[in-house]
């Protein structure tokens, strides 16, 4: 039992040293500047170090898998940085919600966004 606790304690500090160096790899990003693939990236790498923390078989596995989606995330975000296309693909394209006074109705509509939040974030910017 005090064997099995103490694995789980290493897999668990493993885990978590692991997704800090490729966090660092794949770069710093505040949440509200990442984009759906970065979010989806970072789910799933967070939910395989939990799986690598408790997987007392082999946690060969799951620390495999978080340096391939690190590998990948590394990969697009590089792809994304040179080719126009595959950022419009990938992270979309902006949308323009005021342009000198006009809103854009149908933007506030695929972004799905009310006046009120736009509001919001305007006062916050300043």
């Amino acid at each position: 039992m005090l064997t099995e606790l103490l694995k789980v304690a290493v897999t668990a500090v493993v885990s978590l040293v692991v997704l800090f160096l490729l966090t660092k790899l794949m770069g710093n990003k505040q949440v509200s500047q990442l984009n759906i693939f970065d979010y989806i990236i970072g789910i799933s790498i967070g939910s395989i170090a939990a799986e690598m923390a408790t997987e007392l078989e082999n946690p060969l596995q799951p620390l495999c898998a978080m340096v391939i989606y690190a590998v990948i995330a590394f990969g697009i975000s590089i792809w994304t940085n040179k080719s126009i296309k595959a950022r419009r693909i990938l992270a979309g394209k902006p949308l323009i919600l005021l342009d000198n006074g006009h809103l854009y109705k149908e933007n506030f509509k695929k972004a799905r966004m009310d006046l009120s939040e736009f509001l919001m974030f305007c006062r916050v910017q300043g």
